[in-house]
């Protein structure tokens, strides 16, 4: 029990990490009226520590944050294959068309309206992500497997399983 204790207090550190560094970096300038954010003062002593511009951090997590997203497509094109949903050619005019997208933009039509319409992004990034949109390919996906929360955390899939007769962590 104390290991399972131990894993969990650690997940829940690394979720509290990562949701401040997410926090960070969705942070405007990391102002407001009484001072700095506490996620525009961590970027700051993030920045500090590693000797590099803060915003050179925030285009590193913005990058990264892009590259682990796509390849989660990728990889879920890849299972719906493995699984008999796609063919290798629809998965391939996928991943063909993911690796096209310009670079700096989000693929969600919404996100990118509201991004136009409250300047963040110029029209001329606008057209080019429009222009790699209208290429989607015309392939439906299926919906992603909803995971089942009836069930108790321990016996869900891919969660810690807990040995009865032992009581050891697997």
């Amino acid at each position: 029990m104390k290991i399972l204790t131990y894993v969990l207090a650690g997940v829940l550190a690394a979720a509290v990490l990562l949701a401040g560094a997410v926090v960070a970096v969705n942070a405007d300038d990391g102002q407001q009226a009484a001072g700095l954010r506490p996620a525009g003062k961590i970027l700051d002593r993030v920045a500090q520590i590693l000797k590099i511009d803060k915003q050179t951090l925030i285009d590193a997590f913005k990058q990264a944050g892009g590259e682990v997203r796509q390849q989660g497509l990728i990889d879920r094109l890849d299972k719906l294959v493995a699984d008999g949903k796609l063919t290798e050619d629809e998965a391939d005019q996928y991943k063909t068309w993911l690796t096209a997208k310009p670079s700096g933009v989000v693929i969600a039509p919404q996100v990118m309206k509201d991004l136009l319409k409250n300047g963040k992004i110029t029209q001329a990034q606008w057209d080019g992500w429009k222009a790699w949109w209208d290429k989607k390919p015309n392939i439906p996906l299926p919906k992603p497997d909803k995971p089942n929360f009836n069930k108790p955390l321990l016996q869900r899939p891919g969660r810690l399983q807990q040995n009865s007769a032992q009581g050891n962590i697997n």
